[in-house]
């Protein structure tokens, strides 16, 4: 049986949605002594970045501010967040991806990563943008997106203010990759849901990049992550259309409410969103 969760407002269809893009690479650098967002929306400003999805290798924190995912206490949400974890002294930077766009008119990031405590223990959630700085000089390739922006809006089924694709117009940048920018909403299988929008596409090739939650996680290794919120990123994601059929196959890392931390590549067609999943599918 497919595991599923009950959120408190009305489902809507559709569960994908998805605007079609354009994608750059860009390298930038991220400098610190400030906020991460401001350090984030001062490196994007000279590129006229407005909305991107990036992965961080490396690096570090300080402070490093963050939260996991927790069980929901209020009585409206279906979950929620931990309290929030200050580690004294750096954070080192394992891998990280976030997705960055805006809130309210101003820039916004949402962050998934592993980092290290100064202590070396192995730790993975949530960043807190405004209160997290980095600790030095830290390189990124970014995926730049053009023709479309994530914003946080309101979201009727969820009670969340989520990242969600809106048109952006602009001329798209040249040697840009065709892409199409989503939202994937709860209850909504991962695999199928990618691969759907992969093929509407048109895409006969593409790879997966973003940061979402799952409800429980099944690996193709056996593991089992029995918690019913999470916090996930991709680490390597690719679809492709295999004898005429869409395939996806979905690598990823993600932390349970406990703080266990699992990796791997997940089944097909048994992983359920939680709240939601930010993807941007890229033409290969």
């Amino acid at each position: 049986m497919v595991r599923t969760i009950v959120h408190p407002g009305e489902a809507s269809e559709p569960r994908v949605l998805a605007l079609p893009c354009t994608v750059r690479s860009v390298r930038v650098t991220f400098q610190p002594g400030m906020p991460v967002l401001d350090a984030v929306t001062q490196a994007f400003a000279p590129h006229g970045i407005e909305s991107a999805v990036v992965t961080i290798s490396g690096g570090a924190f300080d402070p490093l501010i963050y939260v996991m995912p927790a069980p929901a206490s209020d009585g409206i949400h279906a979950a929620w967040y931990s309290e929030t974890h200050s580690p004294e002294g750096r954070g080192a930077i394992e891998t990280l991806t976030f997705t960055y766009g805006r809130r309210d008119g101003a820039p916004f990031l949402h962050c998934h990563g592993i980092w290290h405590h100064a202590d070396g223990s192995r730790h993975a959630g949530h960043l807190m943008p405004h209160d997290a700085h980095f600790a030095e000089v830290v390189d990124a390739e970014v995926l730049a997106i053009s023709g479309a922006v994530l914003d946080q809006l309101d979201d009727d089924e969820t009670k969340f203010k989520l990242f969600t694709p809106v048109p952006l117009e602009g001329t798209a940048a040249e040697g840009g990759k065709r892409g199409v920018l989503c939202r994937v909403k709860p209850n909504a299988e991962i695999n199928a849901a990618v691969e759907q929008t992969a093929k509407a596409a048109g895409f006969e090739r593409a790879t997966l990049h973003g940061i979402g939650s799952l409800v429980g996680c099944d690996f193709v290794d056996g593991q089992h992550m029995e918690s019913f919120a999470s916090e996930l990123f991709i680490r390597n994601g690719m679809v492709e259309t295999v004898n005429g059929k869409m395939q996806s196959s979905i690598d990823i890392g993600i932390v349970d409410v406990d703080g266990a931390i699992f990796e791997g590549e997940i089944v097909h067609g048994r992983n359920p969103v939680c709240v939601t999943f930010e993807l941007l599918i890229i033409e290969n």
